[in-house]
Protein backbone atom coordinates (compact mmCIF):
# COMPACT_ATOMS: atom_id res chain seq x y z
CA UNK A 1 0.00 0.00 0.00
CA UNK A 2 3.32 2.35 0.81
CA UNK A 3 4.52 1.54 -2.19
CA UNK A 4 1.50 2.20 -4.20
CA UNK A 5 0.74 5.11 -2.61
CA UNK A 6 4.60 6.60 -2.91
CA UNK A 7 4.04 6.31 -6.80
CA UNK A 8 1.23 9.29 -6.82
CA UNK A 9 1.95 12.54 -6.34
CA UNK A 10 0.06 15.00 -3.62
CA UNK A 11 -1.99 16.41 -6.21
CA UNK A 12 -3.20 12.99 -8.12
CA UNK A 13 -3.71 11.45 -4.40
CA UNK A 14 -6.02 13.70 -3.42
CA UNK A 15 -7.57 13.87 -6.99
CA UNK A 16 -8.11 10.36 -6.53
CA UNK A 17 -9.36 11.21 -2.89
CA UNK A 18 -11.95 13.01 -5.01
CA UNK A 19 -12.88 10.53 -7.38
CA UNK A 20 -12.91 8.09 -5.08
CA UNK A 21 -15.56 10.18 -2.75
CA UNK A 22 -17.34 10.81 -6.39
CA UNK A 23 -17.70 7.39 -7.12
CA UNK A 24 -19.09 6.62 -3.33
CA UNK A 25 -21.60 9.80 -4.02
CA UNK A 26 -22.14 8.25 -7.72
CA UNK A 27 -23.22 4.98 -6.40
CA UNK A 28 -25.56 7.35 -3.82
CA UNK A 29 -27.17 8.78 -6.48
CA UNK A 30 -27.50 5.72 -8.75
CA UNK A 31 -28.80 4.09 -5.83
CA UNK A 32 -31.40 6.47 -5.21
CA UNK A 33 -31.93 6.75 -9.10
CA UNK A 34 -33.17 2.58 -9.31
CA UNK A 35 -35.24 3.64 -5.82
CA UNK A 36 -37.17 6.61 -7.98
CA UNK A 37 -37.28 4.02 -11.22
CA UNK A 38 -38.90 1.41 -8.74
CA UNK A 39 -41.22 3.58 -7.02
CA UNK A 40 -42.39 5.40 -10.94
CA UNK A 41 -43.01 1.39 -11.72
CA UNK A 42 -44.85 0.24 -8.88
CA UNK A 43 -46.84 3.67 -9.04
CA UNK A 44 -47.30 2.66 -12.98
CA UNK A 45 -48.46 -0.13 -12.08
CA UNK A 46 -50.83 1.03 -9.00
CA UNK A 47 -52.13 3.00 -11.64
CA UNK A 48 -53.02 0.05 -14.13
CA UNK A 49 -54.75 -1.44 -11.33
CA UNK A 50 -56.66 1.91 -11.06
CA UNK A 51 -57.30 1.69 -15.27
CA UNK A 52 -58.77 -1.62 -14.52
CA UNK A 53 -61.31 -0.77 -12.14
CA UNK A 54 -62.27 2.47 -13.98
CA UNK A 55 -62.46 0.48 -17.26
CA UNK A 56 -64.40 -2.28 -15.53
CA UNK A 57 -66.92 0.01 -13.63
CA UNK A 58 -67.39 1.83 -17.58
CA UNK A 59 -68.45 -1.50 -18.70
CA UNK A 60 -70.59 -2.16 -16.34
CA UNK A 61 -72.06 0.98 -16.63
CA UNK A 62 -72.48 0.75 -20.71
CA UNK A 63 -73.66 -2.85 -20.29
CA UNK A 64 -76.21 -1.65 -18.56
CA UNK A 65 -76.95 0.68 -20.98
CA UNK A 66 -76.88 -2.11 -23.84
CA UNK A 67 -79.76 -3.58 -21.49
CA UNK A 68 -81.58 -0.38 -20.88
CA UNK A 69 -81.56 0.07 -24.47
CA UNK A 70 -82.82 -3.95 -25.06
CA UNK A 71 -85.55 -3.99 -23.15
CA UNK A 72 -86.83 -0.61 -24.65
CA UNK A 73 -86.92 -2.32 -27.84
CA UNK A 74 -88.53 -5.65 -26.87
CA UNK A 75 -91.12 -3.55 -25.16
CA UNK A 76 -91.85 -0.78 -27.92
CA UNK A 77 -89.97 -2.53 -30.83
CA UNK A 78 -89.19 0.50 -32.48
CA UNK A 79 -85.55 0.63 -34.77
CA UNK A 80 -84.60 3.39 -33.05
CA UNK A 81 -83.60 1.60 -29.60
CA UNK A 82 -82.28 -1.38 -31.87
CA UNK A 83 -79.86 1.02 -33.36
CA UNK A 84 -78.95 2.24 -29.91
CA UNK A 85 -78.44 -1.16 -29.04
CA UNK A 86 -75.83 -1.41 -32.18
CA UNK A 87 -74.16 2.03 -31.26
CA UNK A 88 -73.96 1.18 -27.21
CA UNK A 89 -72.12 -2.37 -28.11
CA UNK A 90 -69.85 -0.74 -30.24
CA UNK A 91 -68.91 1.62 -27.21
CA UNK A 92 -68.94 -1.43 -25.02
CA UNK A 93 -66.90 -3.54 -27.93
CA UNK A 94 -63.96 0.29 -27.34
CA UNK A 95 -63.91 -0.07 -23.88
CA UNK A 96 -63.28 -3.64 -24.06
CA UNK A 97 -60.14 -3.47 -26.16
CA UNK A 98 -58.74 -0.51 -24.25
CA UNK A 99 -58.95 -2.78 -21.37
CA UNK A 100 -57.14 -5.58 -23.04
CA UNK A 101 -54.46 -2.96 -23.38
CA UNK A 102 -53.82 -2.12 -19.77
CA UNK A 103 -51.76 -5.95 -18.38
CA UNK A 104 -51.91 -9.59 -18.76
CA UNK A 105 -54.28 -10.84 -16.93
CA UNK A 106 -56.58 -7.67 -17.98
CA UNK A 107 -56.22 -9.13 -21.84
CA UNK A 108 -57.13 -12.51 -20.92
CA UNK A 109 -60.47 -11.19 -19.04
CA UNK A 110 -60.88 -8.94 -22.05
CA UNK A 111 -60.82 -11.74 -24.66
CA UNK A 112 -63.74 -13.38 -23.01
CA UNK A 113 -65.54 -10.04 -22.69
CA UNK A 114 -65.42 -9.84 -26.34
CA UNK A 115 -66.65 -13.55 -27.14
CA UNK A 116 -69.39 -13.21 -24.67
CA UNK A 117 -70.60 -9.83 -26.02
CA UNK A 118 -70.21 -10.68 -29.29
CA UNK A 119 -72.05 -13.49 -28.67
CA UNK A 120 -74.83 -11.07 -27.36
CA UNK A 121 -74.87 -9.14 -30.24
CA UNK A 122 -74.94 -11.61 -32.42
CA UNK A 123 -78.22 -12.75 -30.45
CA UNK A 124 -79.40 -9.47 -30.58
CA UNK A 125 -79.35 -9.31 -34.10
CA UNK A 126 -81.35 -12.34 -34.19
CA UNK A 127 -83.91 -11.49 -32.07
CA UNK A 128 -84.56 -8.12 -33.60
CA UNK A 129 -84.13 -9.98 -36.82
CA UNK A 130 -87.38 -12.07 -35.61
CA UNK A 131 -89.15 -9.74 -34.12
CA UNK A 132 -88.58 -7.59 -37.58
CA UNK A 133 -90.18 -11.10 -39.45
CA UNK A 134 -92.98 -11.06 -36.85
CA UNK A 135 -93.84 -7.58 -37.13
CA UNK A 136 -92.83 -4.18 -34.64
CA UNK A 137 -96.43 -3.35 -35.25
CA UNK A 138 -99.84 -5.07 -35.78
CA UNK A 139 -99.41 -4.04 -39.05
CA UNK A 140 -96.12 -5.27 -39.92
CA UNK A 141 -94.68 -8.93 -40.86
CA UNK A 142 -96.31 -11.61 -39.56
CA UNK A 143 -99.18 -9.80 -37.11
CA UNK A 144 -100.17 -7.61 -40.12
CA UNK A 145 -100.08 -10.60 -42.06
CA UNK A 146 -102.96 -12.50 -40.08
CA UNK A 147 -104.40 -9.34 -38.59
CA UNK A 148 -104.96 -8.22 -42.25
CA UNK A 149 -107.09 -11.89 -42.98
CA UNK A 150 -109.10 -11.86 -39.88
CA UNK A 151 -110.06 -8.35 -40.45
CA UNK A 152 -111.07 -9.47 -43.45
CA UNK A 153 -112.88 -12.78 -42.01
CA UNK A 154 -114.49 -10.59 -39.65
CA UNK A 155 -116.07 -8.07 -41.77
CA UNK A 156 -117.69 -11.01 -44.44
CA UNK A 157 -118.69 -12.64 -41.04
CA UNK A 158 -120.21 -9.69 -39.77
CA UNK A 159 -122.05 -9.82 -43.40
CA UNK A 160 -122.68 -13.26 -42.98
CA UNK A 161 -124.27 -12.47 -39.24
CA UNK A 162 -128.05 -12.22 -40.18
CA UNK A 163 -129.65 -14.30 -37.01
CA UNK A 164 -131.39 -11.26 -35.93
CA UNK A 165 -132.97 -10.33 -39.18
CA UNK A 166 -133.85 -14.21 -39.38
CA UNK A 167 -135.14 -12.77 -36.11
CA UNK A 168 -137.51 -10.07 -36.60
CA UNK A 169 -138.82 -11.92 -39.75
CA UNK A 170 -140.12 -14.94 -37.42
CA UNK A 171 -141.50 -12.43 -35.01
CA UNK A 172 -143.84 -10.58 -38.14
CA UNK A 173 -144.74 -13.47 -39.79
CA UNK A 174 -145.73 -14.76 -36.23
CA UNK A 175 -147.87 -11.45 -35.87
CA UNK A 176 -149.31 -11.33 -39.26
CA UNK A 177 -150.45 -15.11 -38.14
CA UNK A 178 -152.02 -14.12 -35.25
CA UNK A 179 -154.10 -11.05 -37.16
CA UNK A 180 -155.73 -13.39 -38.75
CA UNK A 181 -156.71 -15.90 -36.05
CA UNK A 182 -158.01 -13.17 -34.03
CA UNK A 183 -158.74 -9.92 -36.26
CA UNK A 184 -157.04 -7.36 -33.21
CA UNK A 185 -155.65 -4.67 -34.80
CA UNK A 186 -152.72 -4.23 -32.27
CA UNK A 187 -151.25 -7.51 -34.16
CA UNK A 188 -151.46 -5.14 -37.19
CA UNK A 189 -149.70 -2.43 -35.02
CA UNK A 190 -147.24 -5.08 -34.41
CA UNK A 191 -146.16 -5.76 -37.63
CA UNK A 192 -145.59 -1.89 -38.27
CA UNK A 193 -143.65 -1.93 -35.78
CA UNK A 194 -141.36 -4.69 -36.82
CA UNK A 195 -141.32 -4.01 -40.45
CA UNK A 196 -139.87 -0.45 -39.14
CA UNK A 197 -137.44 -2.16 -36.85
CA UNK A 198 -136.38 -4.54 -39.87
CA UNK A 199 -136.07 -1.61 -42.00
CA UNK A 200 -133.88 -0.41 -40.19
CA UNK A 201 -131.50 -2.65 -39.47
CA UNK A 202 -131.68 -3.65 -42.96
CA UNK A 203 -130.14 -0.27 -43.39
CA UNK A 204 -127.95 -0.27 -41.01
CA UNK A 205 -126.43 -3.96 -41.44
CA UNK A 206 -122.98 -5.13 -42.96
CA UNK A 207 -124.83 -7.10 -45.71
CA UNK A 208 -123.62 -6.57 -49.45
CA UNK A 209 -124.96 -3.76 -50.78
CA UNK A 210 -127.03 -5.85 -53.53
CA UNK A 211 -128.22 -7.84 -51.34
CA UNK A 212 -129.38 -5.62 -48.97
CA UNK A 213 -131.46 -3.59 -51.75
CA UNK A 214 -132.97 -6.76 -52.39
CA UNK A 215 -134.11 -7.18 -48.93
CA UNK A 216 -134.90 -3.84 -48.72
CA UNK A 217 -137.12 -4.03 -52.14
CA UNK A 218 -138.75 -7.40 -51.06
CA UNK A 219 -139.51 -6.13 -47.81
CA UNK A 220 -141.28 -3.21 -49.16
CA UNK A 221 -143.08 -5.07 -51.19
CA UNK A 222 -143.95 -7.05 -48.07
CA UNK A 223 -145.03 -3.91 -46.08
CA UNK A 224 -147.21 -2.57 -49.10
CA UNK A 225 -149.25 -5.88 -49.97
CA UNK A 226 -149.49 -6.16 -46.25
CA UNK A 227 -151.70 -3.42 -45.41
CA UNK A 228 -154.96 -4.42 -47.45
CA UNK A 229 -154.42 -8.07 -46.50
CA UNK A 230 -154.81 -6.68 -43.13
CA UNK A 231 -157.64 -4.41 -43.73
CA UNK A 232 -159.43 -7.55 -44.72
CA UNK A 233 -158.75 -9.55 -41.55
CA UNK A 234 -160.17 -6.98 -39.95
CA UNK A 235 -162.91 -6.12 -41.29
CA UNK A 236 -164.39 -8.84 -42.49
CA UNK A 237 -162.61 -12.10 -41.58
CA UNK A 238 -161.71 -12.86 -45.18
CA UNK A 239 -157.56 -13.88 -44.75
CA UNK A 240 -158.06 -16.30 -48.14
CA UNK A 241 -155.92 -19.16 -46.19
CA UNK A 242 -153.33 -15.93 -45.05
CA UNK A 243 -151.90 -16.24 -48.66
CA UNK A 244 -151.34 -13.22 -50.79
CA UNK A 245 -148.00 -11.24 -52.17
CA UNK A 246 -147.11 -10.26 -49.08
CA UNK A 247 -146.55 -14.28 -48.60
CA UNK A 248 -144.03 -14.81 -51.39
CA UNK A 249 -141.88 -11.49 -50.16
CA UNK A 250 -141.70 -12.80 -46.73
CA UNK A 251 -140.74 -16.03 -48.85
CA UNK A 252 -138.15 -14.32 -50.79
CA UNK A 253 -137.01 -12.46 -47.77
CA UNK A 254 -136.64 -15.68 -45.93
CA UNK A 255 -134.79 -17.34 -48.95
CA UNK A 256 -132.27 -14.70 -49.47
CA UNK A 257 -131.38 -14.75 -45.39
CA UNK A 258 -130.76 -18.21 -45.34
CA UNK A 259 -128.41 -18.16 -48.27
CA UNK A 260 -126.28 -15.58 -46.64
CA UNK A 261 -126.26 -17.37 -42.64
CA UNK A 262 -123.67 -18.86 -41.14
CA UNK A 263 -124.61 -19.62 -37.49
CA UNK A 264 -122.60 -18.33 -35.15
CA UNK A 265 -119.84 -17.13 -37.35
CA UNK A 266 -119.41 -13.67 -36.34
CA UNK A 267 -119.38 -15.31 -32.37
CA UNK A 268 -116.77 -18.08 -33.75
CA UNK A 269 -114.56 -15.55 -35.36
CA UNK A 270 -114.51 -13.12 -32.12
CA UNK A 271 -114.02 -16.65 -30.28
CA UNK A 272 -111.15 -17.16 -32.12
CA UNK A 273 -109.54 -13.61 -31.90
CA UNK A 274 -109.93 -13.94 -28.22
CA UNK A 275 -107.69 -17.19 -27.60
CA UNK A 276 -105.27 -15.12 -30.34
CA UNK A 277 -105.13 -12.26 -28.14
CA UNK A 278 -104.97 -14.54 -24.83
CA UNK A 279 -101.45 -16.34 -26.77
CA UNK A 280 -100.10 -12.96 -27.55
CA UNK A 281 -100.83 -11.21 -23.96
CA UNK A 282 -99.26 -14.11 -22.07
CA UNK A 283 -97.43 -16.39 -24.58
CA UNK A 284 -98.99 -19.25 -22.95
CA UNK A 285 -98.77 -22.28 -25.28
CA UNK A 286 -102.14 -23.70 -24.52
CA UNK A 287 -104.16 -20.91 -26.49
CA UNK A 288 -103.05 -21.65 -29.68
CA UNK A 289 -104.57 -25.50 -29.99
CA UNK A 290 -107.79 -23.42 -29.11
CA UNK A 291 -107.20 -21.03 -31.76
CA UNK A 292 -106.48 -24.47 -34.49
CA UNK A 293 -109.81 -25.93 -32.73
CA UNK A 294 -112.15 -22.81 -33.66
CA UNK A 295 -111.03 -22.93 -36.95
CA UNK A 296 -111.87 -25.96 -37.79
CA UNK A 297 -115.05 -25.98 -36.16
CA UNK A 298 -115.78 -22.49 -38.45
CA UNK A 299 -114.55 -24.34 -41.38
CA UNK A 300 -117.07 -27.19 -40.80
CA UNK A 301 -120.18 -24.44 -40.28
CA UNK A 302 -119.29 -22.33 -43.45
CA UNK A 303 -119.11 -26.39 -45.23
CA UNK A 304 -122.84 -26.85 -43.83
CA UNK A 305 -124.19 -23.60 -44.44
CA UNK A 306 -126.07 -22.91 -47.77
CA UNK A 307 -123.79 -20.05 -48.67
CA UNK A 308 -122.41 -20.42 -52.74
CA UNK A 309 -119.29 -22.51 -53.18
CA UNK A 310 -117.79 -18.74 -54.42
CA UNK A 311 -118.55 -17.51 -50.44
CA UNK A 312 -117.37 -20.66 -49.09
CA UNK A 313 -114.45 -20.51 -50.94
CA UNK A 314 -113.59 -17.19 -50.03
CA UNK A 315 -114.34 -17.74 -46.57
CA UNK A 316 -112.79 -20.87 -46.22
CA UNK A 317 -108.97 -19.70 -47.79
CA UNK A 318 -109.31 -16.26 -45.33
CA UNK A 319 -109.75 -18.50 -42.36
CA UNK A 320 -106.33 -20.98 -44.16
CA UNK A 321 -103.97 -17.99 -44.68
CA UNK A 322 -105.34 -16.81 -41.27
CA UNK A 323 -104.52 -19.90 -39.66
CA UNK A 324 -101.19 -20.31 -41.40
CA UNK A 325 -99.63 -16.88 -40.26
CA UNK A 326 -101.00 -17.33 -36.97
CA UNK A 327 -99.00 -20.08 -36.11
CA UNK A 328 -95.85 -19.16 -38.26
CA UNK A 329 -96.45 -16.19 -35.23
CA UNK A 330 -96.67 -18.77 -32.83
CA UNK A 331 -92.97 -20.49 -33.89
CA UNK A 332 -91.34 -17.33 -34.90
CA UNK A 333 -92.55 -16.38 -30.79
CA UNK A 334 -91.08 -19.48 -29.48
CA UNK A 335 -88.12 -18.86 -31.80
CA UNK A 336 -87.89 -15.22 -30.28
CA UNK A 337 -87.93 -16.77 -26.29
CA UNK A 338 -85.33 -19.11 -27.47
CA UNK A 339 -83.07 -16.19 -28.41
CA UNK A 340 -84.22 -13.97 -25.84
CA UNK A 341 -82.60 -16.71 -23.19
CA UNK A 342 -79.33 -17.11 -25.02
CA UNK A 343 -79.04 -12.98 -25.07
CA UNK A 344 -79.65 -13.03 -21.45
CA UNK A 345 -77.31 -16.32 -20.75
CA UNK A 346 -74.67 -14.38 -22.52
CA UNK A 347 -75.61 -10.77 -21.36
CA UNK A 348 -75.27 -12.90 -17.77
CA UNK A 349 -71.85 -13.86 -17.95
CA UNK A 350 -70.53 -10.36 -18.80
CA UNK A 351 -71.30 -8.84 -15.03
CA UNK A 352 -69.67 -11.45 -13.20
CA UNK A 353 -66.86 -11.59 -15.26
CA UNK A 354 -66.46 -7.93 -14.97
CA UNK A 355 -67.12 -8.59 -11.36
CA UNK A 356 -64.37 -11.13 -10.93
CA UNK A 357 -61.68 -8.78 -13.15
CA UNK A 358 -62.52 -5.57 -10.34
CA UNK A 359 -61.67 -8.46 -7.97
CA UNK A 360 -58.86 -9.75 -9.30
CA UNK A 361 -57.49 -6.13 -9.90
CA UNK A 362 -58.37 -5.40 -6.12
CA UNK A 363 -56.72 -8.76 -4.82
CA UNK A 364 -53.54 -7.90 -7.33
CA UNK A 365 -53.43 -4.49 -5.79
CA UNK A 366 -53.82 -5.14 -2.22
CA UNK A 367 -50.52 -7.40 -2.88
CA UNK A 368 -48.65 -5.58 -4.89
CA UNK A 369 -49.42 -2.50 -2.21
CA UNK A 370 -47.99 -4.42 0.92
CA UNK A 371 -44.94 -5.79 -1.87
CA UNK A 372 -44.67 -1.88 -2.42
CA UNK A 373 -44.44 -0.90 1.15
CA UNK A 374 -42.14 -3.44 2.26
CA UNK A 375 -39.96 -2.92 -0.58
CA UNK A 376 -40.00 1.00 -0.49
CA UNK A 377 -38.94 -0.08 3.67
CA UNK A 378 -36.09 -2.31 2.04
CA UNK A 379 -35.26 0.82 -0.17
CA UNK A 380 -35.19 3.57 2.37
CA UNK A 381 -33.16 1.48 4.98
CA UNK A 382 -30.31 0.23 1.58
CA UNK A 383 -30.31 3.76 0.56
CA UNK A 384 -29.27 5.45 4.31
CA UNK A 385 -27.23 2.30 4.53
CA UNK A 386 -25.64 2.93 1.18
CA UNK A 387 -25.49 6.86 2.37
CA UNK A 388 -23.85 6.32 5.63
CA UNK A 389 -21.05 3.68 4.05
CA UNK A 390 -20.53 6.63 1.25
CA UNK A 391 -19.94 9.20 4.20
CA UNK A 392 -17.66 6.52 6.69
CA UNK A 393 -15.68 5.59 3.58
CA UNK A 394 -15.40 9.10 2.66
CA UNK A 395 -14.13 9.77 6.08
CA UNK A 396 -11.89 7.02 6.04
CA UNK A 397 -10.41 7.97 2.64
CA UNK A 398 -9.93 11.74 3.79
CA UNK A 399 -8.07 10.58 6.79
CA UNK A 400 -5.99 7.98 4.87
CA UNK A 401 -4.67 10.38 2.48
CA UNK A 402 -4.21 13.46 5.39
CA UNK A 403 -2.09 10.62 7.32
CA UNK A 404 -0.31 9.90 3.99
CA UNK A 405 0.36 13.43 3.75
CA UNK A 406 0.85 14.53 7.56
CA UNK A 407 2.52 11.91 8.94
CA UNK A 408 6.04 12.01 7.29
CA UNK A 409 5.74 16.08 7.62
CA UNK A 410 5.62 15.03 11.52
CA UNK A 411 8.54 12.93 10.84
CA UNK A 412 10.42 15.30 9.06
CA UNK A 413 9.49 18.42 11.16
CA UNK A 414 11.08 15.95 13.95
CA UNK A 415 14.26 15.37 12.02
CA UNK A 416 14.76 18.81 11.50
CA UNK A 417 14.53 19.65 15.31
CA UNK A 418 17.05 17.12 15.62
CA UNK A 419 19.25 18.95 13.01
CA UNK A 420 18.86 21.81 14.39
CA UNK A 421 19.31 21.01 17.97
CA UNK A 422 21.17 17.48 18.33
CA UNK A 423 22.10 14.75 16.40
CA UNK A 424 19.65 12.78 14.66
CA UNK A 425 19.91 9.04 13.92
CA UNK A 426 16.60 8.64 12.48
CA UNK A 427 15.96 8.80 8.71
CA UNK A 428 11.98 9.50 7.02
CA UNK A 429 10.96 6.36 5.73
CA UNK A 430 10.93 6.50 1.77
CA UNK A 431 10.44 4.23 -0.91
CA UNK A 432 12.80 4.13 -3.82
CA UNK A 433 11.53 5.19 -7.23
CA UNK A 434 8.47 6.77 -5.41
CA UNK A 435 6.73 9.95 -7.62
CA UNK A 436 5.60 11.04 -3.75
CA UNK A 437 6.66 14.63 -3.68
CA UNK A 438 6.94 14.09 0.25
CA UNK A 439 8.56 10.72 -0.30
CA UNK A 440 11.21 12.91 -2.25
CA UNK A 441 11.08 15.42 0.08
CA UNK A 442 11.92 11.91 2.74
CA UNK A 443 14.77 11.03 0.09
CA UNK A 444 16.71 14.60 0.34
CA UNK A 445 16.64 15.10 4.07
CA UNK A 446 17.85 11.46 4.60
CA UNK A 447 20.48 12.55 2.10
CA UNK A 448 20.88 15.83 3.88
CA UNK A 449 21.26 13.99 7.79
CA UNK A 450 23.31 11.12 5.77
CA UNK A 451 25.96 13.64 4.50
CA UNK A 452 26.45 15.49 7.69
CA UNK A 453 26.57 12.37 9.63
CA UNK A 454 29.26 11.00 7.14
CA UNK A 455 30.78 15.00 7.35
CA UNK A 456 30.88 14.46 11.64
CA UNK A 457 31.82 11.39 11.50
CA UNK A 458 34.70 11.61 9.47
CA UNK A 459 36.32 14.39 11.23
CA UNK A 460 35.63 12.93 14.56
CA UNK A 461 37.56 9.71 13.44
CA UNK A 462 40.46 11.98 11.47
CA UNK A 463 40.80 14.24 14.93
CA UNK A 464 40.60 11.05 16.18
CA UNK A 465 43.52 9.46 14.44
CA UNK A 466 44.97 13.25 14.48
CA UNK A 467 45.10 12.79 18.25
CA UNK A 468 46.15 9.00 18.80
CA UNK A 469 49.61 10.36 16.51
CA UNK A 470 50.13 12.89 18.26
CA UNK A 471 50.31 10.95 21.88
CA UNK A 472 52.20 8.42 19.79
CA UNK A 473 54.72 10.83 18.88
CA UNK A 474 54.55 11.90 22.85
CA UNK A 475 54.82 8.94 24.88
CA UNK A 476 57.95 8.65 26.55
CA UNK A 477 57.87 4.50 27.72
CA UNK A 478 56.29 1.89 25.97
CA UNK A 479 53.02 1.77 28.25
CA UNK A 480 52.09 4.74 26.84
CA UNK A 481 53.70 4.01 23.38
CA UNK A 482 51.06 0.68 23.36
CA UNK A 483 47.84 2.54 24.46
CA UNK A 484 48.46 5.50 22.39
CA UNK A 485 49.08 2.65 19.35
CA UNK A 486 46.04 0.37 20.19
CA UNK A 487 44.23 4.20 20.18
CA UNK A 488 45.87 4.79 16.32
CA UNK A 489 44.41 1.23 15.14
CA UNK A 490 40.92 1.53 16.39
CA UNK A 491 41.12 5.31 14.87
CA UNK A 492 42.39 3.60 11.71
CA UNK A 493 39.96 0.98 11.87
CA UNK A 494 36.70 3.10 12.16
CA UNK A 495 38.27 5.30 9.42
CA UNK A 496 38.03 2.37 6.79
CA UNK A 497 34.56 1.32 7.93
CA UNK A 498 33.14 5.06 7.23
CA UNK A 499 35.14 4.51 3.75
CA UNK A 500 33.70 1.35 3.19
CA UNK A 501 30.39 3.13 3.80
CA UNK A 502 31.60 5.55 1.55
CA UNK A 503 32.23 3.20 -0.97
CA UNK A 504 28.57 1.65 -0.67
CA UNK A 505 27.09 5.29 -1.19
CA UNK A 506 28.64 5.75 -4.15
CA UNK A 507 27.64 2.30 -5.66
CA UNK A 508 24.23 3.19 -4.91
CA UNK A 509 24.73 6.35 -6.92
CA UNK A 510 26.27 4.49 -9.65
CA UNK A 511 23.63 1.70 -9.99
CA UNK A 512 20.89 4.17 -9.78
CA UNK A 513 22.94 6.04 -13.03
CA UNK A 514 23.16 2.75 -14.63
CA UNK A 515 19.70 2.29 -14.06
CA UNK A 516 18.84 5.93 -15.88
CA UNK A 517 21.31 5.02 -18.13
CA UNK A 518 19.57 1.68 -19.55
CA UNK A 519 16.18 3.42 -19.79
CA UNK A 520 17.99 6.36 -21.82
CA UNK A 521 19.04 3.40 -24.12
CA UNK A 522 15.49 1.19 -24.57
CA UNK A 523 13.42 4.63 -25.32
CA UNK A 524 16.53 7.13 -26.69
CA UNK A 525 15.04 10.63 -26.00
CA UNK A 526 12.77 9.67 -23.77
CA UNK A 527 14.20 11.49 -20.57
CA UNK A 528 11.80 12.35 -17.89
CA UNK A 529 11.32 14.99 -15.23
CA UNK A 530 12.17 11.88 -12.59
CA UNK A 531 15.30 10.20 -14.28
CA UNK A 532 16.50 13.92 -14.92
CA UNK A 533 16.30 14.70 -10.76
CA UNK A 534 17.35 11.32 -10.01
CA UNK A 535 20.88 11.79 -12.08
CA UNK A 536 21.18 15.33 -10.71
CA UNK A 537 20.98 13.25 -6.46
CA UNK A 538 23.43 10.68 -7.79
CA UNK A 539 26.03 13.35 -9.25
CA UNK A 540 25.41 15.44 -5.97
CA UNK A 541 25.67 12.55 -3.92
CA UNK A 542 28.80 11.52 -5.88
CA UNK A 543 29.86 15.09 -5.54
CA UNK A 544 29.48 15.45 -1.78
CA UNK A 545 31.21 12.24 -1.05
CA UNK A 546 34.26 12.79 -3.08
CA UNK A 547 34.32 15.82 -1.08
CA UNK A 548 34.55 14.01 2.29
CA UNK A 549 37.26 12.16 0.54
CA UNK A 550 39.19 14.82 -0.28
CA UNK A 551 39.16 16.05 3.32
CA UNK A 552 41.17 13.15 4.09
CA UNK A 553 44.37 14.85 2.97
CA UNK A 554 44.25 17.26 5.43
CA UNK A 555 44.54 15.60 8.60
CA UNK A 556 47.02 13.59 6.70
CA UNK A 557 49.19 16.76 6.05
CA UNK A 558 49.16 17.78 9.86
CA UNK A 559 50.44 13.93 10.81
CA UNK A 560 53.39 14.30 8.79
CA UNK A 561 54.39 17.53 9.71
CA UNK A 562 54.37 16.26 12.94
CA UNK A 563 58.17 15.21 14.47
CA UNK A 564 58.63 11.56 14.25
CA UNK A 565 54.93 10.64 12.79
CA UNK A 566 54.19 7.89 11.49
CA UNK A 567 52.71 7.38 8.10
CA UNK A 568 49.02 7.32 7.45
CA UNK A 569 47.31 3.99 7.69
CA UNK A 570 46.31 2.96 4.10
CA UNK A 571 42.49 2.97 3.51
CA UNK A 572 42.03 -0.83 2.17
Amino acid sequence: MDKLASRLRIGEKIGLGFALVGLLFVGVVWQYHQTLQSVLGDYHQLQGFELRKSLALEIEIELAAVRDAEKSFLIERRETFAGEVDQRLQTLLGKIAALAAVDQDSRQTAASLQELVTTYQQSFEAVAGAWRIMGLDENSGLQGAFRENVHRLQELSAAYNVDRLYTLLLQIRRSEKDLALRQDAAYRERVRKLLGELRQLLETSELQAAVRQQLLAELATYARTFEPYAERALKSGNIDGGKGPFRDAAHHIEAILTAYHVPNLETSVLQMRRREKDFLLRGDDSYPPMVVAIARSIRAQIAESALSDADKTLLTGLLHDYERDFLALVAQTSSIATLTREMNSAADRVAPLVKQNVDQANQVMASRVAEIDQSSQESARASLLLMSCAIVLSVVLALAITARIVRPVRQMAGLLDGLAYGRPSDHVPTISGGRDEINSMGESLNALVDHRTTFLRWWKESMDEVSARRELLGASTDEEKDEAMQDLRRATIARLQQLNAIRGRLLRHGEQVIEVAQRLQSAPGSLTAEDAKSLEHAAEGIATLFEVLAMEQVPADDSAAMPGAAPPAASG
